[in-house]
């Protein structure tokens, strides 16, 4: 058998192939000697240029041209070099600092926005080091096993994917755009992995299904991997078929549907694209994020009609926005709370702001024109707050169009809401389960503590049984019911959640 190295965070399928190191190292961008090759002026001006050409194909590097044009990180460079530090090194610190404020945050889509800071900056040290300029895909076979200590989305800007089955890295978290990239070109990835026992052209059997990279697989193991592949149906297996090309029955044999998640009408686009059948959740706080004020409700119509004319037809559920906790809007200062996750989140904050959340529907109502729109609620607990946000969201459709039907519906992500799910039953019109929140409020295990990770398990019986009791009210109130959560994207999670009735999975 071969040597098998296990990891806890991984994605999608099954691929065999041989190890490959960016730039003949364990490093993805090696930094040689120190000295400066350019000015910080000179390294800026390389990085935004860079930026600028890339932004024209993905958001996710238009994101990183804000990032870059951000004062915060030059005033904090500048800080350094006025202390002494030569201007690579003052990068360095820079971006040390900053990623570490970053890190105190809990939420795992914000907590990876530290790769996308550590990109940058890799970037503008590499035109300040004269050392650190070979491409690192010299030399790349057909059929790699990309293996690196880590890997950022620059990294990859100039990857033939054609090339690629794999992706397996030391550093890394599942909600990067490095995992985002690799999930929409249908390549498996696992991160958390020790790669100093893997040698350049090692065969290597990687199981994102599992969090597995076997090295030197056995004949024994290969074949099992082929039987995998199948009853996968291919979900971003050897084949390279998209994740939501997956299908599972419920056990009186009907399909269950495959939606994706997005937060931006790219996203959207690369769903759709793949073969998603809608998009289960859209998750709007991210793009209030980006805005430097509260964006009017004309902004959030442009927003919103574009997600929607994306969806080519199929359904789109808006969640309303999901602030508190960890997320936050620097332009809507919150009171300070002993316990956030338990404090003004979500549809609480947005009920003690009601022209804001009036005019967020109201965008939606208008979007609806060019397709088939839903709006959900986060962290709901009692049937009161769904028919506060129904009163506000009739009065928008009596305004603008009294003959369009926008249903409203709930995340189910809290006890509370599994627990009274018949009640809010009666006044929803879908439920969504979001996995992620409702695991660690069951089990009282926050999801981003590793040293509570061997507790936090959405398979807990206790999960299942909420999802179930969730399941049993929709479908005895004759609505529909998916799961959002991260649970619907593991195949082991996904087929249970199907055998508990699911009506949709959203990935």
């Amino acid at each position: 058998m071969g040597r098998i190295l296990h990891s806890g965070l991984s994605t999608g399928g099954v691929a065999v192939g041989k190890a490959f190191f960016p730039g003949g190292s364990h490093l993805s961008a090696p930094h040689g000697a120190d000295g400066a090759a350019a000015t910080l002026d000179e390294a800026f001006n390389k990085e935004r240029n860079r930026l600028e050409a890339l932004a024209a194909e993905s958001d996710i590097f238009a994101a990183h041209l804000e990032i870059l044009e951000d004062p915060t990180l030059r005033e904090s460079i500048e800080a350094c070099i006025r202390r002494g530090m030569a201007p690579a090194a003052a990068v360095d610190e820079a971006c040390s600092s900053i990623c570490a404020m970053f890190k105190e945050i809990d939420d795992e889509y914000l907590r990876a926005r530290v790769d996308d800071i550590r990109d940058i900056c890799a970037n503008l040290r590499r035109s300040l080091d004269p050392g650190a300029g070979r491409d690192p895909w010299e030399g790349l076979p057909d059929g790699a096993v990309i293996v690196s200590e880590e890997l950022f989305p620059s990294d990859l800007a100039g990857l033939d994917f054609s090339r690629v089955r794999a992706l397996v890295t030391c550093k890394g978290s599942l909600t990067g755009h490095v995992f985002i990239i690799a999930r929409g070109k249908g390549v498996p990835a696992v991160t958390g992995i020790d790669i100093s026992q893997i040698h350049p052209g090692d065969k290597l059997l990687v199981d994102g299904a599992k969090g597995e990279v076997i090295i030197e697989p056995s004949e024994a193991e290969l074949d099992r991997t082929g039987a995998l592949v199948s009853g996968l149906s291919g979900v971003c297996a050897i084949g390279q078929e998209s994740r939501w090309n997956v299908r599972y029955s419920r056990p009186d044999g009907s399909r269950v549907a495959v939606l994706g998640n997005a937060a931006n009408a790219d996203e959207v686009s690369a769903a759709i694209e793949g073969g998603a059948e809608g998009i289960g959740v859209f998750r709007t706080e991210f793009m209030f994020m980006a805005a430097k004020d509260f964006p009017s409700e004309e902004v959030q119509f442009e927003w919103y009609s574009e997600a929607v004319r994306r969806c080519k037809g199929k359904p789109i559920l808006f969640r309303t926005l999901d602030i508190g906790g960890d997320k936050a809007l620097p332009y809507w200062p919150l009171e300070k709370e002993a316990n956030p996750f338990l404090g003004v989140r979500g549809i609480r904050l947005s009920l003690r702001r009601p022209e804001i959340l009036r005019a967020q529907l109201r965008a939606m109502v208008r979007a609806s024109a060019f397709g088939p729109v839903k709006i959900m609620i986060p962290m709901v607990v009692s049937p009161s707050e769904v028919v506060a946000v129904r009163t506000i969201l009739n009065e928008a459709v009596r305004d603008l169009d009294p003959d369009r039907a926008v249903p409203l519906g709930i995340m189910v992500e809290t006890p509370a809401a599994a627990l009274t799910a018949r009640s809010l039953a009666e006044v929803s019109d879908f439920f969504s389960i979001g996995t992620n929140d409702l695991t660690q409020y069951i089990l009282a295990a926050d999801r981003m503590n590793d040293s509570v990770s061997d507790i936090y398990n959405p398979l807990h019986p206790a999960v299942l049984e909420a999802v179930r009791l969730t399941v049993e009210a929709a479908h005895e109130a004759g609505i529909p019911v998916g799961v959002c959560g991260e649970m619907a994207a593991d195949p082991v999670a996904a087929k249970a959640l199907a055998n508990l009735g699911v009506d949709y999975l959203s990935i």
